[in-house]
């Protein structure tokens, strides 16, 4: 091994370790790698960057803004509606949740397909008396198996596709991922409609649950008249550091008001708080409170009256501020109950915490909060109530656009790259969709991270690492002949993507890949579509995937609830694809 691929190693290594403690956010940790790579003279600064102009990134740059322009205008939200009407049992609902996502994503980025499918899936549950629990990890694996039909269909297939081009491979059409990609998503159809539903939890929705447990969370405590507040300000008396507490709003004079800093405290006023009930009942010994009686507990202002369930998308104002500096109450004129991440509920202690992406958050709202944040990119919201999807019309034109640039693909009458610049040109200029709403549609974290996952796939096979990595798969598997070799590569690349994420993942390990088709005299496009195919299947944990961490909050999930219901899925697709590749190359 050269010292050049030694220090890849070690910068590898170091970023795999970043990205699992979550010390960065992916695409900073990848590009970060990326500049090590290059200042270090592993690549030269022209190859390095040379993922940033491959076609397959500014594909998917254009194909972002084509499912922008299509979920803008509201004609998905109406046809989805219909769909959902009219199914009673677990099974038929599953079936039409999964079967029209499976194939609207082989054509729409799957994750503003999961946001305007997310509302729709909700209200049915609600409305039929069914945990989202059951519907939400099969709603996201339908993105996923449903994105791996065509070669639009996710970002990991055009990323491998780019590759391909790169290595002087002519690389594949627009529909020569469905011979895998179909069948694998009827398989998740059939695996979820008649078993996997039985292996998901049947969990209250966290509204529901706030709803009927709000005594473990909002607390109404009289002052008494020997009181040590009484005559205090709440920053004299000290109010706004208590520990695993916080205090919200106090009725005095027979109305609610805002705790403000300065506020007096009266005798016989009642305290609203918030946290761990520990912390109230503590507060309470030594502050000399007393706990309200059910009939002493005045009726909440209409300000105050919204119980709301939103979470923090990728790209928010909010990811990775303290709640304290952006001065959250003030700012939203909402309250933050508790916060759901990654399958823990913290219910107290928000001030000196960082928002997270993802995090969702159940909150006290005002009256407006709907209409003043519902369409902004600050939340995503996930409560019962939803607003009204602006719909920008001009249907008919959409419609035409999209049936234009699918005929262009199946009759190759240019690259994919050209036929995704032609179209989002045509919906800019017939104004389907605006200049800015365009930029706005893209991804750049995405780009980022793609474009830095090709330079970090270009490094592993220039320093001979792709080829290190083959020898020893090929010992491996080898044992097995062929089949083995591919059930070894298939297996490393799934789980290699449940570490990372599926990008990341594609350009690793494509050049192995490559490598190993080259030293068996192989079909290259056999491995690359295995590759594709295997970075996808994020079925085991929320990380690999963004529709699957999108999805945790809103489900009430913990991470054993993805391995449980994916890892039988998780078998089932490697079993397929294998046979199915076997069938086609070997």
């Amino acid at each position: 091994m050269t010292i050049q691929a030694i220090g890849l190693c070690i910068i590898l290594l170091a970023m795999f370790i970043a990205l699992l403690r979550e010390q960065l956010p992916p695409e900073i940790g990848v590009f970060l790698a990326l500049a090590a790579i290059t200042l270090f003279g592993i690549l030269t600064p022209e190859k390095a960057l040379s993922g940033f102009s491959n076609p397959g990134v500014h594909t998917v740059a254009n194909l972002l803004i084509v499912g922008a322009a299509v979920s803008r205008s509201g004609l998905l939200h109406g046809i989805i509606e219909k769909i959902l009407t009219g199914s009673k049992s677990i099974s038929s609902i599953i079936l039409k949740i999964m079967l029209p996502t499976g194939m609207l994503s082989g054509f729409i980025n799957n994750t503003p397909l999961l946001t305007i499918m997310l509302p729709s899936v909700q209200r049915w549950a609600l409305a039929n008396k069914v945990s989202p629990s059951k519907l939400l990890i099969p709603l996201s694996y339908a993105s996923i198996l449903g994105g791996t039909t065509t070669l639009i269909g996710t970002s990991s297939n055009l990323l491998v596709q780019g590759l391909l081009l790169e290595n002087g491979i002519n690389g594949f059409q627009l529909f020569d991922f469905a011979f895998i990609g179909v069948p694998l998503t009827v398989i998740g159809i059939l695996y979820f409609s008649l078993l996997g539903h039985r292996l998901l939890p049947d969990r209250k929705p966290n509204i529901d649950k706030f709803q009927e447990e709000q005594y473990l969370y909002i607390h109404h405590y009289k002052v008494r008249q020997n009181s040590t507040l009484v005559g205090k300000s709440i920053t004299e008396a000290m109010l706004q550091n208590l520990d695993h507490l916080f205090l919200i709003e106090i009725h005095l004079d027979g109305k609610w008001i805002t705790a403000e800093k300065d506020e007096i405290i009266h005798a016989n006023d009642i305290l609203l708080f918030s946290g761990n009930p520990k912390g109230v009942l503590n507060a309470g010994l030594y502050l000399g409170l007393e706990k309200c009686l059910e009939g002493e507990v005045p009726e909440l202002s209409s300000s105050r009256s919204a119980l709301i369930e939103a979470s923090i998308p990728e790209g928010s104002a909010l990811a990775n501020k303290r709640i304290k500096d952006i001065h959250f109450r003030s700012k939203y004129h909402a309250i933050i109950l508790a916060i759901k991440r990654r399958g823990c509920e913290i219910t107290s202690g928000f001030g000196n915490l960082s928002l997270k992406e993802n995090d969702t958050l159940v909150l006290m709202a005002d009256q407006h909060f709907l209409k003043n944040w519902g369409e902004s990119d600050i939340f995503r919201l996930h409560s019962s109530v939803q607003p009204e999807p602006k719909k920008t019309g001009g249907h008919m034109v959409i419609i035409c656009i999209l049936l234009l640039m699918m005929g262009m693909a199946v009759f190759q009458v240019m690259s994919i790259y050209k036929i995704s610049l032609f179209t989002t040109v045509l919906l800019i200029s017939t104004k389907s969709i605006s200049l800015a709403d365009a930029f706005r549609a893209v991804n750049w974290r995405l780009i980022i991270m793609m474009g830095s996952s090709i330079g970090i796939g270009k490094a592993v096979e220039s320093t001979g690492l792709a080829k290190i990595l083959s020898e020893h798969l090929l010992s491996i598997g080898g044992i097995s002949g062929l089949l083995g070799i591919l059930i070894f590569f298939f297996l490393a690349t799934m789980l290699l993507t449940e570490i990372l994420n599926n990008l990341a993942t594609a350009a690793v390990m494509f050049p192995v890949g490559f490598s190993i088709s080259e030293k068996l005299m192989l079909d290259p496009l056999m491995f690359a579509i295995v590759t594709a195919i295997a970075s996808s299947c994020s079925f085991l944990t929320p990380i690999g995937y963004q529709t699957n961490m999108i999805v945790l909050g809103p489900g009430g999930y913990k991470f054993s609830d993805y391995l449980k219901a994916g890892f039988p899925l998780s078998l089932l697709c490697m079993g397929a694809t294998i046979l199915l590749v076997s069938i086609r190359w070997l």
